[in-house]
């Protein structure tokens, strides 16, 4: 099935020169594809997106993380953040508590169904990941990973300078 895109003719099909060879275009591109796939299939077998299970994956790796800490590693803003954190918790996949170092805080962890449910759309993830790669070799794997973590240590470099 090919997607339309805004401005996308009926058939045509999207590629990086007909609109844009900008790389931003491209990786936004790629991503808006990965993610429409990811979430047909997490939104089948739990009900829930990719943005949602990558807060529920944050919360179990790191029990007691704060929802401004959450929204930092998952590039979420606090608006959207706490929506889906109020999905997370209302189907009993997350809880909150008073953070231990800061009775200010709240302090989120995952419920034994969250982990089971993390657990499972990760492994889906890398299932996922493994019919995506099929396309590369493993040695363009490897330099497309080794590019993209140089361009986002570039970036988050110049973002703290």
């Amino acid at each position: 099935m090919r997607r339309r895109f805004a401005g996308q003719a009926a058939g045509a099909r999207v590629s990086s020169g007909q609109y844009s060879d900008f790389l931003t275009f491209r990786l936004d591109l790629t991503s808006a594809l990965l993610s429409e796939r990811a979430n047909a299939v997490y939104r089948e077998r739990w009900g829930l997106d990719v943005r949602a299970l990558r807060v529920l994956r944050i919360v179990c790796a790191e029990p007691g993380v704060t929802p401004k800490a959450v929204s930092q590693r998952a590039l979420i803003e606090k608006t959207l953040l706490s929506k889906t954190l109020a999905e997370l918790e209302s189907r009993g996949l997350i809880g909150r508590d008073t953070h231990a170092d800061d009775r200010r805080s709240v302090a989120l962890h995952a419920t034994p169904e969250g982990q089971k449910v993390a657990k499972a759309s990760a492994k889906a993830g890398a299932a996922l990941e493994a019919e995506l790669a099929v396309a590369l070799t493993d040695a363009e794997r490897k330099t497309l990973d080794r590019l993209l973590g140089k361009l986002s240590d570039s970036l988050l470099d110049g973002a703290s300078a």
